[in-house]
């Protein structure tokens, strides 16, 4: 009580203003949580790229833009080289016999997009190229207008969101170092507590930046393996978009409990379906599951994260169970949650909690 002794109102009166600031400031971030942790993650995944080109670029807002465009370029060829595929996949699935009068339909719209061609894709829209999907189109504009304004809404939130997580990056990037000076100089450069934030920082980075390791490893393994199988296979390839499957594999790592599977066990199902259904040989799903466990799965999600958790003070156990009760208890954004309250809460276990509880023994 000695400390509130002192105060005098106008104190009292900073202190309630600052407490008010920072329930708006926290509710405010709690609305969009997700994107303010994602922005955390791939802050701590991409400061030592930062760090690095730091030394050779000596302007922050050319460095940092360079260091966002290293992560966010790789996210757009991703999502155009899917919609590619997707639409590959589509005009062969319109090909179809009992499908042949839809691809007709939309014939005019899917070749100029096929060729890349924008203005017959254009001119084929504004002179109705497919008359009776057009007709079509007509018919139900009032449920198409309703759906189309959801969609709208749907993309801007998202958009927003994105647009929020890029914002909080560049400038955690950028101005990490003078966010850190302040906090510093606020607490008069007290021992523990710098101690403390230093280690949370520096195994909150290894942590994270595993992470974006073993993405990258994984997908690197899945590539070589799949155009490696595709070689040697007979009957024709094994996997049609090898690139696209390797990616998603790698991205899919992230997933607690269930990780890559999520996407390369469908994948294999796929195939089994087809080698039951066709000529095509029974070895190509078994190959398949086989290699991409022992090769793509185990080796870099086990060697690879184990390696470089270990450069951190946090057992990779407490690491991995983070992520599993973070998702399980907040939802996708605990994936990201979690792991930071772990490195938290061991190190408050580490270095604050044996001197409190030998002061409250002694009292």
């Amino acid at each position: 009580m000695g400390v509130f002794d002192s105060w005098d109102g106008k104190r009292v009166a900073w202190v309630v203003l600052g407490a008010v600031l920072a329930a708006l400031i926290g509710l405010a971030l709690f609305r969009y949580i997700g994107p303010f942790l994602f922005a955390i993650f791939l802050y701590y995944a991409t400061r030592p790229l930062y760090r690095q080109l730091d030394r050779v670029i000596d302007h922050p807002n050319v460095t940092t833009t360079a260091t966002i465009l290293f992560v966010i370029l790789p996210m757009i060829a991703v999502v155009a080289y899917a919609a590619v595929v997707g639409l590959r996949e589509l005009d062969q699935l319109l090909a179809a016999s009992d499908l042949e009068a839809y691809r007709s339909t939309l014939e005019p719209y899917l070749q100029p997009i096929r060729q890349g061609n924008v203005g017959e894709l254009r001119d084929a829209i504004g002179s109705g190229g497919g008359g009776s999907f057009a007709g079509a189109l007509r018919q139900g504009v009032p449920g198409a207008v309703g759906r189309l304004l959801s969609v709208a809404g749907e993309v801007f939130s998202v958009l927003a969101r994105f647009f929020l997580m890029l914002t909080i990056l560049f400038y955690l990037l950028r101005d990490d170092g003078k966010l850190r000076r302040w906090f510093y100089e606020s607490i008069d450069h007290d021992d523990d507590i710098v101690s403390y934030t230093q280690a949370v920082d520096d195994d909150l980075e290894t942590v994270f930046l595993s992470n974006l390791a073993v993405i990258l490893v994984a997908a690197t393994a899945a590539a070589v393996t799949y155009y490696g199988l595709n070689f040697v296979a007979s009957g024709g390839t094994v996997v049609g978009t090898p690139v696209l499957l390797s990616l998603l594999i790698g991205i899919g790592t992230l997933i607690p409990a269930v990780g890559m599977k999520i996407v390369y066990v469908p994948y294999g199902l796929v195939l089994l379906g087809v080698a039951l259904t066709t000529p095509k040989p029974l070895w190509h799903p078994i190959a398949f599951f086989a290699l991409t466990f022992v090769v793509v799965d185990t080796i870099p999600d086990f060697f690879a994260r184990s390696f470089l958790s270990a450069r951190s003070g946090v057992h990779m156990g407490l690491v991995l169970l983070g992520y599993f009760l973070g998702t399980l208890a907040f939802g996708w954004w605990g994936l990201f949650l979690g792991p930071i309250v772990v490195v938290l809460a061991v190190h408050f276990g580490e270095t604050v909690f044996p001197g409190l509880a030998s002061d409250f023994l002694r009292e």
